[in-house]
């Protein structure tokens, strides 16, 4: 069973090798969905309970990036980068994430898998 969980969170940053706008001082209003997968567990009945979920990536992604100025995190602060940058902060903690999507706009998502 796959469950999904979305988080939200507020950053700053720069693309200092986009040929446009990105290039400027800019921030987003980011929208995480977490996604884990694993069997339902016959004394919770639960894959993970939603509430360590959110004390986990709260704790380990949220706190680290929300109103922060990412290039400070994640040098090249795209998409693609943070997504990994938060699946390697994550998977340590949650064996089950399976997968990860990552909005930028309400229109721009980037999903990763671990690949």
């Amino acid at each position: 069973m796959i469950l999904r969980k979305e988080f939200s969170f507020e950053a700053g940053h720069f693309l200092y090798n986009h040929p446009a706008k990105c290039r400027n001082m800019h921030g987003h209003s980011y929208r995480l969905f977490v996604s884990i997968e694993g069997p339902v567990d016959s004394e919770t009945g639960m894959v993970i309970d939603f509430g360590d979920l959110v004390r986990i990536v709260q704790g380990s992604v949220i706190e680290k990036l929300d109103h922060h100025f990412l290039n400070d995190i994640i040098p090249l602060s795209t998409s693609e980068n943070i997504s990994v940058w938060i699946w390697q902060q994550l998977k340590p903690l949650l064996p089950g994430l399976c997968q990860l999507e990552l909005f930028e706009t309400t229109g721009s998502c980037v999903i990763y898998r671990g690949e």
